[in-house]
């Protein structure tokens, strides 16, 4: 069963890699911010500027004590990726034809929306999204704009970003190894680096876009992990991340098959496999849809 879930992990990093051309050109969310102390600068100071704690500012900075002097470089972690958007719907449908009718009429009032599978309780439906906003009032502005355009049956909903522990796509490696923990080991090949926490296998692997030290994909064995944050069970994944776009059955191993729990917001996707026992988690992995 390890060789089995060892070479399982090597297969999936191999695609990992493959995925690098795509992922190339991609933009991160937010990066880390690097500022330079000036004299008379305290972590008090700084916290109430930033809007962060003292804690989390000695944490990130791997600092001993409050003391900091002029001209060091402190870090800034950006925490606002996991914060909640405002998903505008018009119109949620039980056959898509109908949902990719809906589009096609806003389409043709110049309003921009996709079609996005959704399983409630075993029963597909097929939401029209007419955008992901930071802000409320944007939120309901597109709203009453559906509704002029003669959308009733228009709501917003409230969503998190597709996240692992805390870490989006766009989330820094500081704040991953800050969120998982410092590895035993870590490998690099190419752009992708395997991090090491128990046993023999990687706990973590991830692909870094160079350029700005941010993630691009992330994929997560429980099994390899110290953090107990990581769901490890198909329930808690549900608890955690509630219905999902997609459910599908494949072909893992021995003639076994595993289910699939896949997520998908705002242009990244999660996808969760599931054990032949139908309960455990073998991996998560977070990327950015084509």
């Amino acid at each position: 069963m390890k060789k089995f879930k060892r070479f399982m992990q090597v297969v999936l990093c191999t695609v990992l890699m493959g995925s690098l051309l795509y992922f190339g050109n991609g933009k991160a969310f937010a990066e880390d911010q690097y500022i330079t102390i000036k004299k008379g600068d305290t972590l008090y100071s700084i916290s109430k500027k930033y809007n962060i704690s003292i804690e989390d500012l000695k944490e990130y900075n791997q600092l001993k004590s409050n003391k900091i002097i002029a001209g060091q470089t402190l870090i800034i972690p950006d925490f606002e990726q996991t914060k909640p958007l405002y998903i505008a719907v018009a119109g949620s449908f039980s056959k898509k034809s109908n949902a990719d009718k809906r589009v096609a009429f806003l389409k043709k009032k110049e309003i921009e929306a996709i079609v996005v599978k959704k399983v409630i309780n075993g029963k597909t439906y097929y939401r029209v999204q007419a955008g992901a906003f930071s802000s409320k009032s944007k939120a309901e502005k597109m709203i009453k704009k559906l509704k002029n355009n003669g959308i009733k049956d228009g709501f917003f909903l409230t969503e998190k970003p597709l996240q692992i522990n805390g870490i989006t796509v766009g989330s820094s490696y500081n704040q991953l190894v800050q969120k998982f923990g410092k590895p035993t080991k870590t490998e690099e090949v190419k752009n992708t680096r395997s991090l090491y926490y128990k046993n023999e296998g990687a706990g973590v692997r991830v692909t870094i876009n160079l350029a700005n030290n941010s993630i691009e994909q992330l994929q997560v064995y429980p099994e390899f992990l110290k953090a107990a944050s990581i769901p490890t069970e198909k329930s808690k994944i549900l608890n955690a991340y509630g219905n999902p776009n997609e459910i599908n059955i494949i072909s893992c191993y021995e003639s076994a098959t595993c289910e699939q729990i896949i997520y998908r917001f705002n242009k990244n996707e999660l996808i969760v496999q599931i054990d032949r026992d139908g309960k455990t988690v073998q991996y998560l992995d977070l990327r950015k849809t084509k």
